[in-house]
């Protein structure tokens, strides 16, 4: 489907009329619906902002007004706007369109975040900014009910409320809904809050915002009047619209999340075009959780807002008293936690890997500094497919490689992850992070069900050789046995050991295994500063063993989207790469 109109900037958008805007409208609706059913994408955040964007363009004068999204996948409809409807057929691959607005591809892209409740924090930055430059442009956040909630967002609109004299508008995008369906007192008194009523605001309001509102966020003359009016105040004004998630793709209205993502789709039934691998990490850790939940009634689960990506939701509808989705507060989940362990229960709190950096603070100084029991499960660790950069697990271990108290695992398959979490829910004694990769899961060895609980609670010596020893963290396990396979088949007597444990590492054995080899590598999927092969390599200098070194990992820089298998042969860490360091690293091997 193509666009009514040939747009390569906003102001090609200021030459239609308004008569002609809704129109427009759903041609951008049925481009977007046309493209993404083909590609995979945030269809349903993107079609509830469709009116919204085009209100804002219409109004604003792009890039010189600052125009910043809380979340960038909802971008879809300006970056139509701002020139780059050719991208969208590239969308979710390999170089192709990013799934949020990120300055590489736009001036009109102010910021690049993946993370929700930065936009007030940051917007009032600039405006301060264009306040002391005497600046005449407007800048304006675009924020959501679920993001507002945000503990950083609630901290500048405390701070906004005694600014003066800065040109700044909020632009509060209200659906109902974060990712999943929205959550809290903040969500119920704005859900109360109805389009065309005369009643007073009052929660915004009496922060000193210029509040107007609520507005038909699929209404664009109505929108294009209010933002018009809020550019004449001399306060911090917020604009409360109302919008519908999925507006225009009718599929989407009995959908949990109202088709918020989804891969390629048929536009009439809303199914999935190519059945997904059902079972991840996530679902083999939630059925042990559920399980265990029906035996020991202390257990909690918390998870903010991604319950969709944990497989948590039999647990939560077997157990709604003992399971609890606060919202997008990954902090506060994280505290939380640490009060129901005080309060002598067993808190099970699962993240995205992504969003569980925002709540380091908490894990550091509410969790591990008291060292409490909570066992805190991250998946998407590794590569996390084509979601912006940040959204990769490659840091994890690196920045909490030092905090004191925490125990840190990584299985190798699903038969690892269900014995880690059902040992340790059976003693758990102190804060436990287990990690879990994207994708479907891996099933190498079920006899570690079996495995005495001495031998499991230590590395897992596969095979042994002395030319040369490959330990490998968690799921590159399958990578690091072919490599081995590889090397013995060219003539390198080659052992590998499957971690398991990354934190404390077990150095009595590990330094017993290195004295006995003249080469040791080490795989994992993470930044390699900081990383498990530093804390191996460390303790192998601080002890003196004399053999060498090789750590295969990746460099420390924000990494491109990808599928796993791009990024892997993309940086080294596939069979052939791993192969080939292996080979540069020791010539005289023969390789």
């Amino acid at each position: 489907m193509t666009l009514p109109k040939s747009i390569s900037n906003p102001a090609d958008l200021k030459q239609i009329s308004l008569n002609e805007l809704a129109a427009f409208a759903d041609r951008v609706r049925g481009f977007l619906i046309d493209t993404i059913s083909k590609t995979g994408g945030h269809i349903g955040a993107n079609l509830g902002t469709v009116d919204l964007s085009i209100a804002l363009h219409y109004v604003f004068d792009s890039p010189r007004d600052k125009i910043i999204w809380d979340t960038g996948h909802q971008g879809y409809t300006h970056k139509l706007i701002t020139g780059r409807a050719d991208l969208f057929p590239t969308l979710n691959s390999y170089g192709g369109m990013n799934r949020f607005v990120t300055p590489k591809e736009s001036e009109h892209d102010i910021i690049e975040a993946s993370h929700a409740g930065t936009s007030l924090s940051i917007a009032l930055g600039m405006a301060l900014s264009m306040k002391i430059n005497k600046s005449p442009h407007h800048v304006i956040a675009v924020i959501g009910d679920g993001a507002i909630c945000e503990g950083m967002a609630l901290e500048a609109l405390n701070h906004i409320g005694v600014e003066e004299d800065i040109k700044l508008i909020i632009i509060l995008n209200d659906n109902g809904y974060a990712i999943s369906p929205g959550f809290g007192a903040i969500h119920d008194y704005l859900q109360k809050r109805v389009v065309g009523t005369d009643k007073e605001e009052t929660f915004l309001s009496s922060m000193n915002l210029d509040y107007f509102g609520p507005v038909n966020g699929h209404n664009i003359e109505q929108m294009i009047n209010v933002m018009e009016e809020a550019k004449k105040s001399n306060r911090v004004t917020l604009i409360h619209v109302k919008t519908k998630k999925g507006y225009g793709l009718p599929c989407s209205k009995d959908h949990p999340n109202k088709m918020h993502f989804s891969f390629p789709f048929d536009p009439e039934t809303g199914t999935l075009k190519q059945q997904q691998a059902t079972t991840g990490y996530q679902d083999i850790a939630a059925s042990v959780i559920k399980r265990e939940m029906e035996e020991d009634e202390k257990i909690v689960a918390i998870t903010p807002s991604t319950l969709y990506a944990t497989g948590l939701q039999p647990a939560f509808k077997q157990f709604p008293d003992r399971c609890f989705d606060p919202g997008m507060e990954e902090q506060h989940a994280m505290t939380m936690a640490a009060g129901f362990a005080l309060g002598g229960m067993k808190p099970v709190i699962f993240y995205q890997a992504t969003f569980m950096q925002r709540a380091f603070d908490q894990l550091v100084h509410d969790v591990c500094f008291m060292n409490l029991p909570v066992m805190i499960l991250t998946v998407r660790c590794g590569f996390a497919g084509y979601d912006n950069a940040t959204h990769h697990g490659i840091y994890d271990f690196a920045y909490m490689r030092a905090v004191p108290n925490l125990r840190i695992l990584y299985p190798k398959d699903r038969y690892e992850l269900e014995r880690m979490v059902y040992d340790n829910l059976h003693r758990l004694n102190g804060p436990i992070l287990i990690e879990m990769p994207y994708g479907p899961v891996d099933e190498f060895d079920n006899e570690v069900l079996l495995e005495s609980e001495d031998s499991f609670n230590q590395a897992q010596e596969v095979f042994t050789g002395e030319d040369l020893m490959i330990i490998v963290v968690g799921h590159k396990y399958g990578v690091a046995y072919a490599a081995l396979e590889e090397l013995r088949r060219r003539g390198i007597d080659t052992g590998l050991v499957n971690l398991r444990y990354l934190k404390p590492l077990p150095e009595k054995q590990l330094l017993a295994l290195m004295k006995q080899v003249k080469r040791v590598v080490t795989i994992e999927e993470a930044v390699l500063d900081g990383g498990v092969g530093s804390a191996i390599a460390t303790l192998a200098a601080d002890y003196g063993v004399k053999c060498g070194f090789l750590r295969i990992g990746l460099p420390c820089k924000f990494v491109e989207p990808g599928s796993n298998n791009e990024l892997c042969t993309a940086y080294g860490l596939d069979i052939n790469g791993v192969v080939e360091k292996i080979k540069s690293k020791w010539p005289e091997l023969n390789l």
